[in-house]
């Protein structure tokens, strides 16, 4: 049956299996369109999106409890808007096809028929995610970034770079992207937001880590421990007695020694004490052997603190010398108390 010249006529063309409307008729349907309310309109993109598709995916689609509920609906809410092709899948009239290219930037996915079914399965895949990535866009109000791909999307970006080669190939295909912007612009750009997203989210995690002890806290930690030990304090005293760590001070002051230090504890001099014992028992010209045997501390000890065994020895003889210049005084006080007190008793 030829198509009728009415312009307010339905006709059914035996050609495409569909019906045909005239202008009249059409200017009515998209006014019509434009009313609908905003789940019809959303359930006429799903149509567009998935057809050609059946009352089975619309039922998972639009959570209904069954395939015949889905048909009550598409005959009560959207029955001029669709039909069902020879095998019976639901697919969207030319006039809804117009409506959404028009209103919904959504051209490039509104396809036409094919003879060839891999090309209608591959222009259904592609559509599929084209109309995906456009609705993300729209959710979150600008291009979206992998981070939110992965957030809001249906897919994952892997899948896109399969289909169009890169996520900026989508977005150009989908027609999101504006023509002034280049791929070089949409890496860069993407690039400097992943930095600074890495930047914020270092500073929140220094900003949430514990803060350590202050330096008085390890100072007034390590003087305790020196109490409670006999001679120089050592890294394991601290981490068997201490609230703190060897590895603490370490950090905080560069070096077990520089701990020390800090703390008023004289390492060194407690070794030079240690080799004036070990000199009165073998005299002043100390071997290692000697020193590990009567001492309290080794010889590599005193030789790591002084630079080398030889260091050591010269800066004990110069703090022998010191010692001595130190006790004569002393001496002569004493002896002239004793004279004096030898006159007044003799």
């Amino acid at each position: 049956m030829p198509p009728s010249n009415n312009r307010n006529s339905v006709n059914y063309d035996e050609d495409t299996g569909r019906f045909e409307f005239g202008p009249e008729l059409k200017a009515n349907i998209k006014e019509k369109l434009s009313d609908l309310p905003d789940e019809a309109h959303d359930r006429l993109l799903d149509l567009v999106r998935l057809e050609p598709t059946s009352n089975s995916k619309l039922k998972n689609q639009w959570d209904m409890a069954s395939g015949s509920e889905v048909h009550q609906y598409l005959e009560s809410e959207l029955k001029p808007y669709y039909y069902r092709n020879d095998d019976s899948y639901i697919c969207v009239t030319e006039e809804a096809k117009d409506f959404v290219r028009e209103n919904s930037g959504l051209n490039q996915y509104v396809t036409g028929d094919s003879s060839n079914s891999e090309d209608v399965s591959e222009n259904i895949r592609n559509r599929d995610l084209l109309m995906d990535l456009v609705s993300v866009a729209q959710s979150i109000g600008h291009l979206p970034d992998e981070g939110e791909i992965e957030t809001h999307s249906n897919y994952a970006p892997d899948r896109f770079r399969e289909e169009f080669g890169g996520l900026f190939e989508a977005f150009q295909e989908a027609g999101i992207v504006p023509d002034s912007i280049t791929k070089d612009d949409y890496t860069a750009a993407t690039e400097a937001k992943k930095e600074q997203e890495e930047s914020q989210a270092e500073e929140e995690e220094q900003k949430s880590e514990p803060s350590g002890p202050s330096e008085a806290e390890l100072i007034e930690e390590l003087q305790w421990v020196d109490e409670e030990v006999e001679g120089i304090p050592y890294p394991a005293d601290m981490n068997e007695s201490g609230a703190f760590t060897a590895h603490t001070y370490q950090e905080e002051f560069g070096s077990w020694d520089d701990a020390l230090d800090a703390a008023g504890i004289d390492k060194g001099e407690l070794l030079l004490e240690d080799m004036h014992r070990v000199a009165d028992e073998v005299g002043d010209d100390i071997t290692q052997e000697e020193m590990n045997e009567y001492g309290r501390y080794s010889s590599t000890m005193a030789a790591r603190y002084f630079g080398s065994w030889t260091g050591a020895k010269e800066r004990f003889q110069e703090w022998r010398k010191e010692q001595e210049q130190e006790e004569e005084p002393a001496k002569e006080f004493d002896n002239m108390v004793n004279d004096r007190l030898d006159d007044i008793l003799g």
